[in-house]
C-alpha cells in the first residue's frame, strides 16, 4: 500500500466505523423499541432488524447503476449517510409502528449502498495488498458493530429514544469525515480484464454464498440470540450488549490481521478452516452454562474475523479477473437477503421449534444453525479448492 493510499484509506475507515455504530445502537433494545414502545410484538421486532435490510436489497442495484453513470464515490458516500442520519431522527420521532418502520426502510435505501461505495473505494486504495486493505474496512465495520452494541444496551437502559439521536449525530459526522476521502480514493481504476467470469461454474457463486452466510449468521445472532439471553438466561439489555461486543470486537481486532494472513496465505485455507470451527461453536450456545458464554462470543468473534476477511479479498479476487466493481454491490444484496432471512428464520423457529413446556427449543435452533455453517465450510474445500489452486499456478 503506498503512502498516497494510506491517508485516503484512514478517512474510509473512519467513516465505515461511525457508519456502522449507529445500526448496533439499536440492536439490544428490539423489545423496548417495538414491543414496550409500539405496541409490537416478537415477530415485528425480528422484522425491524431486516426492513432496512429489504429496502437496501431494492435500493444497491439502483445505486450502483448511477454510480456508474455518476462515479464520484466520495459524493456518494456523503450524501447518503446525510439520508441515514435524517432517517434515524424519523424514527425517533415516528409516532406509530408504521411510522417507525417507514422511516427504517429509508435507513436501509441510504445504509446499503453507502457501505457498499465505502467497500468499493478501500478496494481501489489497497492496490496489490487488498488483503490488508480489506481488512482495515472489515475491522474499522466491526469495531463499529462491536461498539454499537454495548452502548446502545446502556442507553437502552437510560432512554429507549436516545439511541436514534445518538445515532443521527454520528452518521452526521461520519458524513463529514467522508469529505475527507482522498480523490485517488474514487476515480475508476483501468480495467484489464484477463478472465470472464463463468457464472456456469458453482465457484462463480461462492463470493455471494460468503456474503448471504456472514449476515445470516449475524442475524440470527442479534435477533434470535438476545432474545435467547432475555428469555433464558434472564439479563438486562446492558448485559446483552456486553455479550455481544464480546463477540464483535476480537471480530473486529483481529480482522485486519485475518487480512495481512489472506495477503501471505491465500483465503482459501482460512476461510474453510474457520467455518467449520465456528460452526461446532455456534451449535453449543443453546447448551452452555451462562458463565461459559463469554468465552464462547471470544471464540466466534476471532473465528468470524478469519472468514470475513478472506471472503471479501473473495470478491476483490474476482471483480479484479474479469467480474467488475459491481460485484461488490452484489455482494451487499447476497449479505442484505442473509440479514433478512436471519432474523426471520431465527422469528419462525422460536415460534415453531417448542420443547414439552411450550417453550422455545434453542439449543435445536443454535445445532441447525450452526450445521449450516460447517456444510458451507465442506462444500467451500469441494468446491474453490480447484479454484485456488488454478489461481495460484495463473499468478
Amino acid at each position: 500500500m503506498t503512502d498516497l493510499h494510506r491517508p485516503a484509506l484512514r478517512a474510509i475507515a473512519l467513516a465505515t466505523f461511525l457508519t456502522l455504530v449507529p445500526i448496533t445502537l439499536l440492536v439490544p433494545g428490539l423489545s423496548e423499541l417495538v414491543m414496550d414502545t409500539h405496541g409490537g410484538t416478537r415477530f415485528q421486532s425480528h422484522l425491524f432488524v431486516s426492513l432496512n435490510q429489504l429496502a437496501g436489497i431494492v435500493a444497491v442495484p439502483f445505486a450502483v447503476r448511477w454510480h456508474r453513470r455518476y462515479p464520484d464515490t466520495r459524493r456518494w458516500i456523503v450524501i447518503l449517510l446525510a439520508v441515514d442520519a435524517l432517517a434515524f431522527l424519523g424514527m425517533g420521532a415516528a409516532e406509530s409502528l408504521p411510522a417507525l418502520f417507514a422511516w427504517r426502510a429509508v435507513d436501509g435505501i441510504a445504509h446499503l449502498p453507502a457501505v457498499t461505495f465505502l467497500m468499493i473505494a478501500a478496494n481501489r486504495a489497497g492496490g496489490q495488498r487488498r488483503g490488508a486493505s480489506m481488512g482495515v474496512v472489515a475491522a474499522a465495520l466491526m469495531i463499529g458493530v462491536g461498539v454499537g452494541a454495548p452502548v446502545g444496551g446502556v442507553l437502552i437502559d437510560r432512554d429507549p429514544l436516545l439511541v436514534y439521536s445518538v445515532g443521527a449525530a454520528l452518521l452526521g459526522i461520519a458524513a463529514l469525515s467522508a469529505v475527507a476521502i482522498a480523490p485517488s480514493a474514487t476515480p475508476a481504476p483501468p480495467v484489464g480484464h484477463r478472465y470472464r467470469w463463468d457464472r456456469t461454474r458453482v465457484a462463480g457463486y461462492m463470493p455471494l454464498a460468503y456474503g448471504f452466510a456472514d449476515r445470516f449468521l449475524i442475524g440470527v445472532f442479534v435477533s434470535t440470540f438476545t432474545l435467547f439471553l432475555t428469555e433464558v438466561h434472564g439479563v438486562n439489555a446492558a448485559t446483552r450488549g456486553m455479550l455481544m461486543s464480546l463477540f464483535l470486537l476480537p471480530f473486529a481486532l483481529l480482522s485486519w490481521p485475518a487480512g495481512r494472513l489472506t495477503d501471505r496465505v491465500g483465503w482459501f485455507g482460512p476461510i474453510v478452516a474457520a467455518n467449520i470451527l465456528f460452526g461446532l461453536v455456534y451449535a453449543t450456545y443453546g447448551v452452555l452454562p451462562f458463565r461459559a458464554l463469554p468465552a464462547a462470543m471470544l471464540v466466534s468473534g476471532a473465528l468470524s474475523a478469519l472468514m470475513f476477511a478472506p471472503s471479501l479479498v473473495l470478491v476483490s479476487e474476482f471483480a479484479r479477473r474479469g467480474v467488475g466493481e459491481g460485484l461488490f454491490g452484489s455482494f451487499q444484496i447476497a449479505g442484505s437477503f442473509g440479514f433478512l432471512t436471519g432474523p426471520l428464520v431465527g422469528g419462525a423457529l422460536v415460534e415453531v421449534l417448542r420443547g414439552r413446556d411450550g417453550a422455545p427449543a434453542w439449543a435445536a435452533i443454535f445445532v441447525a444453525v450452526g450445521a449450516l455453517l460447517i456444510a458451507l465450510g465442506l462444500f467451500s474445500w469441494r468446491v474453490l479448492g480447484g479454484l485456488a489452486r488454478e489461481w495460484r499456478r495463473e499468478a
